[in-house]
This record gives C-alpha cells, structure tokens and sequence, in this order.
C-alpha cells in the first residue's frame, strides 16, 4: 500500500514539474506542484493519467518506470515509459487533453 502512494504522489510530481514547461505564462511565475495540477484536470485541460491507463491498456503492456507530460506540436502530451516481461523499454505518447493515442515513440 506504500508503494502505491508514493508511486501516485511521484507520478504527480512529475507531472507538476514537466507540466510547467508547456503551460501559459502565468503558470509559468513558478515552477508547479501537485497543487497546480489538479485545477488543470478539474477544468478539463488533462484527462487523469489513471483514466488513460485504463483507456488504453491493451496497448500499454508493461510496468511504468518514466512519465513525462510535454507540449508537442501545440498540444499537451503524456509520454508514458514501459519496461515489458522480457526488458523491454518502449515509449507511447497519448494526448492529455482527448486521450487520443498517438503511438510510439
């Protein structure tokens, strides 16, 4: 049960800092934390990580060891990191406004 706090509390603070260098200039002031994240997914501007894992998990085969939200190409971008069963490291990238997924990288 302590891994999977401290894995949600990471995967937030990951992306309340990645997240800062792909949103609007008066987020920007400061670097962000958990705090500044979850308005941006009350408004709507993120889908819950959770909720693409679940979306997508067909596709997403693996434990997650990297995460990183990015502005590519104008829109905001989960950058998910997976190692599969035989070592495996893949790169998958799913849009966080829509949950499109955008394949790998």
């Amino acid at each position: 049960m302590k891994m999977k706090c401290l894995y949600r509390a990471t995967v937030v603070g990951m992306i309340s800092v990645l997240a800062s260098a792909s949103l609007p200039p008066l987020l920007l002031a400061d670097s962000l934390n958990q705090d500044d994240v979850l308005p941006l997914l009350k408004q709507g501007a993120l889908i819950p990580l959770e909720t693409l894992l679940e979306r997508h998990r067909d596709k997403l085969k693996g434990r997650l060891i990297d995460l990183e939200l990015e502005h590519e190409r104008g829109r905001l971008v989960y950058e998910l990191e997976l190692i599969d069963d035989q070592g495996v490291v893949r790169e998958y990238l799913i849009d966080a406004s829509n949950g499109e997924w955008l394949g790998e990288d």
